[in-house]
């Protein structure tokens, strides 16, 4: 069956703009590429991954978020943190691990072994 549309990005909302764009750079070892029509809008290359800036600071719960594949939790958690990512819930201990994890701005986002 064929779609009516497909899925082009996942934009993230940020009220900073350039921390924002360095942390989603260096998570995915990916340069920016800025939209030719609206310098608030960056895609981030190699992914589906765009960011928009906004007026406003992150409220409440992300209704969608990313979710990023790493080769190894525990190694991988210290080395975003160390980018200004922040663990909101820990990986469980046993079965399938995952962590939430906040960008620096706020916006939730997954890892898990991929």
């Amino acid at each position: 069956m064929a779609g009516i549309a497909k899925i082009e990005s996942i934009t993230i909302d940020v009220k900073d703009l350039l921390k924002e764009l360095e942390f989603w750079e260096a998570v995915l070892g990916a340069e920016s590429e800025v939209w030719q029509h609206n310098a608030d809008f960056v895609t981030i290359k190699g992914s589906n991954l765009a960011l928009q800036k906004v007026p406003e600071l992150k409220s409440g719960k992300n209704r969608a978020h990313p979710d990023m594949a790493v080769e190894d939790i525990d190694a991988a958690t210290p080395q975003l943190e160390a980018l200004g990512a922040s663990v909101v819930q820990p990986p469980p201990t046993e079965g399938f691990r995952w962590a939430v994890m906040a960008d620096p701005g706020g916006n939730e986002f997954c890892i898990s072994v991929g």
